[in-house]
Parts: structure tokens; sequence; C-alpha cells
């Protein structure tokens, strides 16, 4: 029995240890300052975020006014010169405000165009080409999200 005992190894009681200072865990000071730089970096994003959304929606409303722009460009150009009142000569700014036959409303747009004499402007009021603006103007004011479109081309009668 005596050589048993030697044999068993007896474990030291357990007794808490006090971490050294390389061991201790964060102090309140250091996980403060954590938690600034996080907010920071959260604060940045959110920020990126809106700006990304603004352009966004900048874009979409963007590709609309050219594509309704192009749109009555087209409808312009299937008009007879000689008949139809949207494509003749005008003296006036129609651009600058809403004139009869030379605006329309889509929604969420107004269109605006203004017919000008071309190239061939000595043929008189018939003359074959025309130089048409058209303008769209959002019913949004907020420049940020929506801007007025312009698009300027010269047609031909066929």
């Amino acid at each position: 029995m005596e050589s048993l005992r030697h044999r068993r190894r007896i474990e030291p009681a357990l007794t808490p240890a006090v971490p050294s200072p390389s061991e201790a865990g964060f102090t309140l000071v250091e996980a403060l300052i954590a938690m600034v730089v996080l907010t920071i970096g959260l604060v940045s994003m959110a920020e990126l975020l809106a700006v990304t959304l603004r352009l966004q929606q900048l874009g979409r409303s963007e590709t609309e006014a050219v594509r309704l722009a192009q749109d009555k460009l087209d409808q312009l150009m299937s008009l007879n010169f000689a008949a139809a009142a949207e494509i003749q000569l005008n003296g006036v700014d129609s651009l600058a405000s809403n004139v009869a036959n030379y605006f329309d409303t889509v929604p969420g747009y107004t269109r605006r165009w203004d017919i000008a004499a071309g190239p061939d402007s000595a043929a008189g009021p018939v003359a074959t080409i025309r130089q048409v603006t058209v303008r769209v103007i959002p019913d949004v004011t907020d420049n940020r999200t929506a801007a007025t479109y312009e698009l300027v081309t010269i047609i031909h009668a066929w």
C-alpha cells in the first residue's frame, strides 16, 4: 500500500489565478474606442448607401426621359410637314412654356418641343428639313433624383 500512495499523484487545490497584465481582457476604454470606430464606419456606409440610391434614381429618371424624348421625336417624324400643326415652324419659344400644339404631358413628365428651320429653309414653310428640340421636364423638382433632358436633332420629310 505504501508504494501505491507514493505513486498516486496528488492534484493541487484549484485556486483562482490572477491574470497577468498581458492576459487581461479589454478595458472599458478599449471597448468604447472600438464602439466609436465601428459607429463611424457604419455611418459612413449608410451615407454611401444614400448616395448610391440617389444616383440610381437619377439614372433611372434620365433613362425614362431619353425614352420619352425619342418617342416624341419618332411621332413628329411620322407627321406630314405641310399639314400637321405639331411640326410647323413657330416663332415663339415653345421650350420655355407650354404652347398649344408644342407640348404634351405623360405621367411624371412634361414634354415640350420646338421646331426650327433646317438647312434648306430657303424652300419656305414646306421645307423638307426641320431642326427639332424635344425637352423632357420631370414633375419632380428635386435635382438630386431628376433632371431636365433635351434632345436636339434634324428630321427630314420623306
